[in-house]
C-alpha cells in the first residue's frame, strides 16, 4: 500500500463526517443546540487531524523498521534503534507488514499530536534540512500555495511573490507566526470544548458555521501539505540511511 495511504483514507472519512455534521447545524435555528453541533465539528474536525497524523507516523516508523528487517546491516539513528516496541509486537506472526505498524501505533496511542511543535518533533526525522515541516525554509512554498488564505499567514501569495531579500525574509517570519497562532487557537478550542464545554471563563464562547468550515479547510491544508513533503522526503530518508532501490520499493509500494 502506497505511504500514508491508510491515514489518509481515514482523514478524508473523518473530515467528511465532520463537514456533514456542519451541513446538518447550519438550517437549524439559532440557539445552544446548533452551537453545540457546530462544537461538535470542530471537535471532530481536529481530532481527525490528530488521528492523521498518529497513523501517519505509525505508518513511516513501521516502513522503516520493515526496512530494517529486509537489510539487518544497514544502521538506523538511535531515535529509531531506541524505540521501545511492545514485546509483544516482536513475536507477532501478522504478515508483510503489519506486525511493525501494529507496533508502531501502539507506541504513539497514548500520546496526540495537537501541536506543530508536536508534529515537527515527530516527522522531521524524516526530512532533509532543506525540507523541514513548517519553518522558515519551507513556508514560503505553502504562503503561494493555491489553497492557501490569507487568515493563515497573514499575507496573500500575490503580495508574497512581490517582495524580496530582507522584506521577504521578515513576512516569512511573521506568516510563521501566524500559522502557529492560528493552529494553536484551533487546538486550544477542541480542548475546550472538550474539558470545560467550551466555557473557559464564565460563559460559552461564541461559534458560527463560516468560522467552522474556515477551521476544517486550514486542517485540511495543513495535512496535505506535510503528506506531500513526507511522501517526497521518505523514500530520500530511506535511500540516505543506505537502504537498497530494491528495499526502498518493497517497503514503500
Amino acid at each position: 500500500m502506497p505511504i500514508l495511504k491508510t491515514a489518509r483514507n481515514h482523514f478524508n472519512e473523518d473530515l467528511t463526517r465532520a463537514s456533514n455534521m456542519l451541513d446538518h447545524a447550519r438550517p437549524l435555528q439559532s440557539g445552544l443546540l446548533r452551537d453545540d453541533i457546530l462544537r461538535a465539528t470542530w471537535m471532530f474536525s481536529v481530532g481527525a487531524c490528530d488521528a492523521y497524523f498518529s497513523d501517519a507516523y505509525a505508518d513511516l516508523i513501521a516502513r522503516t523498521l520493515r526496512a530494517k528487517e529486509k537489510q539487518s546491516s544497514i544502521s538506523i539513528p538511535d531515535r529509531l534503534n531506541n524505540l521501545r516496541v511492545p514485546v509483544v509486537a516482536v513475536i507477532r506472526k501478522s504478515t508483510g507488514g503489519w506486525r511493525w505498524r501494529m507496533a508502531a501505533r501502539e507506541l504513539i496511542e497514548d500520546e496526540n499530536v495537537l501541536s506543530l511543535e508536536k508534529i515537527r518533533s515527530l516527522f522531521n526525522q524524516f526530512c532533509n534540512n532543506n525540507n523541514k515541516l513548517v519553518n522558515n525554509n519551507t513556508i514560503g512554498d505553502w504562503i503561494v500555495h493555491k489553497d492557501a488564505k490569507v487568515r493563515m499567514f497573514g499575507i496573500s501569495g500575490s503580495d508574497y511573490k512581490k517582495l524580496a531579500g530582507k522584506r521577504k525574509e521578515s513576512e516569512k517570519k511573521k506568516a510563521l507566526i501566524k500559522f502557529e497562532s492560528r493552529f494553536k487557537e484551533t487546538f486550544q478550542r477542541r480542548h475546550d470544548c472538550i474539558h470545560n464545554c467550551d466555557r473557559p471563563k464564565v460563559r460559552p464562547q461564541t461559534i458560527t458555521d463560516k468560522a467552522v468550515k474556515k477551521r476544517i479547510a486550514d486542517i485540511r491544508f495543513l495535512v496535505d501539505r506535510c503528506e506531500d513533503a513526507l511522501v517526497d522526503q521518505f523514500p530520500k530518508y530511506l535511500n540516505d540511511l543506505g537502504f537498497s532501490n530494491t528495499t526502498i520499493s518493497q517497503v514503500t509500494k
